[in-house]
């Protein structure tokens, strides 16, 4: 099989709908307006070669639009979702969420890593306002990412060093074509750079896994483990020249393939990993960058919102640390954020959760201990999903529907534009929405 028969196999979704094409005969310029090298906020890889062809108002083609976003743009022309709220009935919708949300203090304002950056420092400032956590979805994997990073200094690097340098790349319990679809073709195995003419014959990809997974037939090596053996696996990586090995039948093809690569590109999923394998996959690179003959960065592939980034960014700002922050009503700047869902579940009264992004991805994902609070939802998606929320406001999506600043998961900014033929529908911003929200109810 083919490399690009494969990545359109294991991408393809069997319920997804085709992109409408053109009739017969029609000419496949025949648009009311095209749209190039836009960024799609799909996921934090922030691909910035889209082309979307208009017609009658609508996304008729697209070009270089991965999966996941190409669902979140179908969703948005769903029946269900909620038409655009005219300008009383918004004013009222807004004033019935901000006196839910101040009666019930304190409030968990969480999701904030899908939104453009002056809607990530909106919610800040509502998190204050109404005394509680500040929180990304991803927040447990992210504090305990940076804690090690900060303990272990940090080889990090652009994505785009990744693809002309690196020689072996390693999915440690994350996988692209589950989450970022383009990652492999862009960035870490496909790709073509400076130094990787060749694209993937000339660089070594390995993963570690529980299970199968999507980017196994495309792994020279390939580790089906339980948690509980990746500590080991790590060391005998990282003293196999002392004759340290383990056994797998690909072990010894990974030692060579470690042998003979100067530059190693680690990819880890936190949320995945327990706190010891971070400790020695952090040690590991400490290691390998130290003796000086080999550089190995390690890059989180967060299932998070596409501007994970950006989040860690504004709370870095405003809170010097990049996990989000504890709001309370007796406490003074810089507490720690709540270690888990539960802890949270006990302190806060009720929830705005923030969902721009793919569904189910972060809809779906509120814990069962959380689930029985009051909920403010704001949600750009179809809305058959929130029958049990006690207020719900429909907004643009960023990206598609409005403007905004995003951050690639390497740390590089992106003025993510929307679409003109789009952008004119009558949902509010997200940013609006919430600095509304801070306004009404006083």
């Amino acid at each position: 099989m083919s490399i690009q028969k494969f990545i359109r196999a294991s991408m393809q979704d069997e319920n997804r709908e085709d992109p409408p094409q053109s009739p017969p005969g029609e000419a496949f310029t025949d648009f009311d307006t095209e749209h190039h090298s836009m960024v799609c906020a799909g996921c934090s890889c922030l691909c910035d070669d889209i082309s979307y062809y208009i017609k009658d108002g609508r996304v008729v083609r697209t070009l270089n639009l991965c999966e996941v976003g190409w669902k979140r743009l179908c969703t948005l022309s769903e029946e269900d979702r909620l038409p655009p709220p005219c300008p009383s009935l918004l004013s009222e919708t807004l004033n019935r969420a901000a006196r839910l949300l101040r009666s019930h203090r304190p409030v968990l304002v969480l999701g904030a890593d899908g939104l453009g950056e002056a809607a990530i420092r909106a919610s800040y400032e509502l998190a204050g306002e109404l005394q509680g956590p500040w929180l990304p979805w991803a927040f447990m994997g992210l504090r305990r990412f940076y804690e090690r990073a900060k303990r272990f200094g940090w080889a990090t690097a652009l994505l785009d060093e990744v693809r002309d340098h690196a020689e072996s790349v390693i999915f440690w319990r994350a996988d692209p074509l589950e989450t970022h679809h383009r990652h492999l073709s862009r960035y870490s195995f496909f790709a073509r750079g400076r130094f990787t003419e060749r694209g993937n014959l000339d660089r070594n990809l390995a993963a570690v896994a529980s299970e199968k997974t999507v980017i196994e037939p495309l792994c020279q090596q390939f580790f089906q483990l339980p948690a509980g053996r990746d500590v080991a696996l790590i060391e005998a990586m990282t003293h196999f020249h002392q004759g340290k090995g383990f056994d797998h039948r690909d072990f010894p093809g990974f030692v060579r393939a470690m042998q003979g690569s100067t530059y190693v590109a680690l990819f880890v999923d936190p949320e995945k990993v327990g706190d010891e394998t971070l400790d020695a996959l952090f040690e590991w690179s400490t290691k390998l960058n130290n003796e000086g003959r080999k550089r190995m960065v390690i890059l989180p592939l967060w299932a998070a919102g596409p501007n994970i980034e950006g989040f860690c960014r504004v709370s870095l700002e405003k809170n010097a640390t990049p996990w989000g922050r504890t709001f309370a009503e007796d406490s003074t700047r810089g507490q720690p954020a709540e270690s888990s869902w539960e802890n949270l579940a006990e302190t806060v009264k009720s929830i705005l959760v923030i969902s721009p992004g793919i569904d189910p991805l972060h809809r779906n994902r509120l814990p069962e201990c959380l689930r029985d609070k009051p909920r403010v939802v704001i949600d750009p998606f179809k809305q058959t999903a929130h029958q049990d929320d006690d207020v719900v406001i429909p907004t643009a999506l960023p990206g598609v529907e409005s403007d905004g600043l995003f951050f690639r998961s390497d740390g590089l900014p992106f003025a993510v534009r929307g679409i003109e033929a789009i952008t004119q529908q009558g949902y509010p911003t997200v940013d609006d929405v919430l600095a509304n929200i801070m306004t009404e109810g006083h």
